[in-house]
């Protein structure tokens, strides 16, 4: 399976400290082709802080409610942990996202 960057998933987080786990959205951003792909997690609260973007197209991305992008809490997932593909942000979600991605890597 290769992601699109902007595509958005369905992915099983496993609990570490307990058993069991949960099913959570996920913004794709890098798939190297090995078995492991970088994202970003998914919420349904509003955005807490000025990393976080509000998913205008949250209906077109294949989320049931309206939903933030969590930018700075990037992760590293395994693709079998993936339940099934949900759809992929707007171009202006993509946009807002590479705007962000800019700020945060920047190195000025």
């Amino acid at each position: 399976m290769v992601l699109r960057p902007g595509e958005v998933v369905l992915i099983r987080i496993d609990f570490h400290q307990a058993a069991g786990g949960k099913v959570r959205p996920a913004i794709a951003f890098l798939d190297s082709g090995d078995d492991d792909f970088v994202a970003a997690p998914v919420t349904s609260h509003p955005p807490r802080s000025g990393f976080d973007i509000a998913i205008r197209g949250w209906q077109e991305a294949g989320l049931n409610v309206a939903s933030t992008i969590r930018v700075h809490e990037l992760t590293v997932l395994a693709k079998d942990e993936i339940v099934r593909r949900l759809g992929e942000l707007t171009s202006d979600d993509r946009t807002a996202l590479s705007g962000m991605l800019r700020t945060v890597f920047s190195l000025v």
